[in-house]
């Protein structure tokens, strides 16, 4: 009787060692597609907010900081929030030159989903830590790439964790589109901001798939 009462507990711890040791470390093969124009998601997940960026701010809050850059144009903010059951690699948006790369260290990271949010995301929901603080003050990772229709940033932000993360991009770096950019061993909530000449192709609550999926638009080529 007691053996077969344990046998849940052991499937169960199981299962969390596969999750941790091997799961998450998986690497799907990506054959990038992108059309002039177009920019691709830069992680797996599920989308959580799309918002205006104006002024440097977008709901009140200063995008610079939250973005871990010098500045930040008029333009567009999209959230994706890295889970544990997605891929955690994150890919290049497009293709450019990396003009600025910098990683902004936290005094301490706090959880960026409350226990909803959490189980909102494993489940597949979306969720906008946006109104965290975590998004705000815990450790991140920072690459703009300059194209010809402007800037695209793509800011790696830490859940409690901290980001034990390893990126693959360097300031100077030529990247193409759909190329791996760094990796992501806790997940985390990924922030992709694009200038003005894009239009976001994705809502609230879509399904993005890194390197494959198209999140935003411009009537100018940029992967050329």
């Amino acid at each position: 009787m007691r053996v077969r009462r344990l046998i849940p507990v052991a499937l169960a711890a199981g299962a969390a060692l596969y999750l941790r040791g091997v799961y998450r470390y998986r690497d799907p093969v990506r054959l990038p597609k992108v059309g002039a124009g177009e920019v691709l998601s830069a992680a797996d997940g599920v989308v959580g907010f799309v918002r205006r960026v104006q002024d440097c701010r977008t709901d009140g809050l200063d995008m610079p900081a939250l973005l871990g850059t010098p500045g930040a144009a008029d333009g567009w903010l999209i959230g994706v929030t890295v889970g544990p059951l997605d891929v955690h690699y994150v890919f290049q948006p497009v293709s450019g030159a990396v003009s600025y790369a910098t990683h902004v260290g936290a005094r301490v990271n706090v959880p960026l989903l409350d226990a909803a949010g959490t189980l909102s995301a494993l489940t597949g929901r979306a969720v906008d830590a946006l109104v965290s603080r975590g998004a705000l003050e815990n450790e991140r990772q920072a690459a703009v790439i300059s194209t010809p229709a402007g800037d695209v940033t793509v800011t790696l932000v830490a859940g409690r964790a901290g980001l034990n993360g390893t990126s693959f991009t360097r300031e100077g770096d030529e990247v193409r589109a759909g190329y791996k950019a760094a990796f992501l061993q806790e997940g985390g909530l990924v922030l992709l901001h694009v200038p003005l000449a894009f239009t976001p192709a994705v809502s609230v609550g879509d399904r993005v798939t890194g390197a494959e999926t198209v999140v935003a638009r411009s009537g100018a080529g940029v992967n050329a």
